[in-house]
C-alpha cells in the first residue's frame, strides 16, 4: 500500500461546530477540481468508533484563505480506476484541537492503507430456485394489485430483501398462517415448498395456489411420498431446522428419519435394508452428505438413493466458490448479520481456506488495520446481507485507490447422454 501525503488546508464557506468532525462527501479543490470522497463512510466509521460526533457535508471550495477561516481540512488524494482523483478528508473547527487531532488521525490512517487492489467477488447468495420463487411471487402480487385479491407468500420466504420490499409495496404479505386467507386470494408456495397439510388448507379456503417450489425440492417431496406408498423407510440427510425439511417429511408421516451427522445413522432402524432409501435434502452440500451416506451404507449395504438423478449441486457450487475466492485472497469479507446461520456457514466455508475472515454488517465495520498489506480482498454475501451493502462496500473501497473487480463462480453443468 502507498502512503498518501496529508495536506492541511484552511477553508472558508463551511460551518463546522466545535466538538464535531465534518467528513466531506465531495470537495472543490483548486488543484484537482471537484473531488469525490467515496471513502467517506470508512472515515466516518472510524471516527464514530472512537466516540467522535461526525457530520457529512459538501465542501464547495477549498481556497486556503490567508485571513479568517471557518474550518481546518485534512486532505489526502488517491487515483481512481477511471483516471480521476478521489479524496480522503475530514475537517474540524478552528481552535478545536481535540477534533482536529481526531480528523487528521482518521485521514492519515486511511491514507496509509490506500493503494491499488483487486476485489474478488463470490457472486449472489441466491440459487436459481430462490430467484424463480421471488419472480413468481412478484408477478402474482403485480397481477393481483387493485383487484381486491390478497397475495399471501408462505414463510419462511427465502428471497432477497429487495424482493420482500417490492412485495410489501405491492400489498402482498409474507405469512406462516393461512388464517387470514379468503376465497379467491392467492397463496404463493416458496422455493422450499409447503407441507401437505398447508396445501390442503389453502385449497379448503378456496385460494388459488401459485406453486413456486424448487423442482429439486418437489422431486424430493415426490420421492418421500413414493417411499411411503411402498411402505419404505426414508432417511432424509439434512438439517432438522431447514425450511424444506418439514415440507419433505410431511409427504411420508412417520416414515422419515432425519439425519444430519454420520453418528446419527445409528438411530436408523430397518429390518430389511432393501426397504430403506435415502435422499440428500436440497440445500445441503454433497460434501456434507457423502460421509453420512457412507455411514448409512456401512450398516445397510442395500440402501439406495430415492432420487438418483435429481441432485442439488447449488450448495456445493456456492461453498466451492466461496472457498476458492477466499483461497485467492488475503482478506475475506463476509457481508451479513454476524448471528445469522447463513453468515456463519459462509464464514466457515471461507475459513476452511486458511484465509483471514471478517464479518461486515455495514461499511463502518471495515477498519484500516484490516487492509494493512492486503492487495486482494474477497467478498461474499450471505442471505442476511442488507440491500445494497455489497455496492456500498465496493464504492467505499474504491475511494482508497484503483480497484479492479473480478468475479469467480463455480458451476456444475448437468447433461444427459443418449444411447
Amino acid at each position: 500500500m502507498s502512503r498518501s501525503a496529508v495536506r492541511e488546508i484552511q477553508v472558508s464557506g463551511i460551518r463546522v461546530h466545535r466538538d464535531e468532525v465534518v467528513v466531506p462527501a465531495q470537495i472543490g479543490d483548486a488543484v484537482h477540481g471537484l473531488l469525490t470522497c467515496p471513502a467517506a463512510p470508512l472515515v466516518t466509521g472510524s471516527l464514530r468508533a472512537k466516540g467522535r460526533t461526525v457530520r457529512l457535508a459538501d465542501f464547495p471550495r477549498c481556497d486556503d484563505p490567508s485571513g479568517d477561516f471557518d474550518a481546518r481540512l485534512y486532505l489526502a488524494t488517491c487515483p481512481q480506476q477511471d483516471g480521476t482523483t478521489a479524496a480522503i478528508a475530514a475537517a474540524a473547527a478552528p481552535g478545536d484541537a481535540l477534533s482536529a487531532t481526531a480528523a487528521r488521525a482518521a485521514v492519515e490512517e486511511w491514507a496509509a492503507v490506500s493503494g491499488s487492489r483487486t476485489l474478488l467477488l463470490a457472486g449472489s447468495p441466491w440459487c436459481s430456485g430462490a430467484m424463480h420463487a421471488a419472480s413468481a411471487a412478484t408477478q402474482a402480487a403485480s397481477e393481483c394489485r387493485g383487484t381486491g385479491r390478497q397475495v399471501h407468500v408462505l414463510a419462511p420466504a427465502a428471497i432477497p430483501d429487495e424482493t420482500a420490499i417490492a412485495l410489501d409495496d405491492l400489498g402482498a404479505v409474507i405469512t406462516s398462517s393461512l388464517a387470514e386467507v379468503d376465497p379467491g386470494d392467492v397463496v404463493v408456495v416458496p422455493a422450499h415448498g409447503a407441507t401437505a397439510e398447508m396445501r390442503a388448507e389453502a385449497i379448503r379456503r378456496g385460494a388459488t395456489i401459485v406453486d413456486a417450489t424448487c423442482p429439486l425440492v418437489a422431486a424430493a417431496q415426490t420421492a418421500a411420498s413414493r417411499s411411503a406408498d411402498r411402505g419404505q423407510q426414508l432417511v432424509l440427510i439434512g438439517q432438522p431446522g431447514h425450511a424444506s425439511t418439514a415440507t419433505i417429511a410431511s409427504q411420508a408421516p412417520g416414515g422419515v428419519t432425519i439425519v444430519d451427522t454420520p453418528a446419527k445413522t445409528a438411530a436408523v432402524r430397518a429390518g430389511d435394508s432393501r426397504q430403506l432409501s435415502y435422499l440428500i435434502q436440497p440445500g445441503v452440500t454433497l460434501e456434507a452428505g457423502a460421509p453420512i451416506v457412507t455411514a448409512l451404507r456401512s450398516r445397510y449395504p442395500a440402501v439406495r438413493s430415492a432420487v438418483p438423478a435429481d441432485v442439488c449441486y447449488a450448495p456445493s457450487d456456492r461453498a466451492g466458490t466461496i472457498y476458492s475466492v477466499a483461497l485467492g485472497s488475503e482478506l475475506m469479507l463476509v457481508l451479513g448479520d454476524p448471528q445469522a446461520p447463513d453468515t456463519k456457514q459462509v464464514c466457515g466455508y471461507a475459513r476452511d481456506s486458511g484465509t483471514r475472515v471478517q464479518t461486515i454488517a455495514g461499511v463502518p465495520d471495515i477498519r484500516p488495520a484490516m487492509l494493512t498489506s492486503v492487495d486482494t480482498i474477497g467478498l461474499a454475501e450471505s442471505t442476511s446481507a442488507p440491500v445494497g451493502l455489497a455496492a456500498q462496500v465496493i464504492g467505499a473501497l474504491s475511494g482508497l485507490g484503483r480497484l479492479s473487480l473480478a468475479r469467480r463462480r463455480l458451476t456444475t453443468e448437468k447433461s444427459t447422454v443418449g444411447v
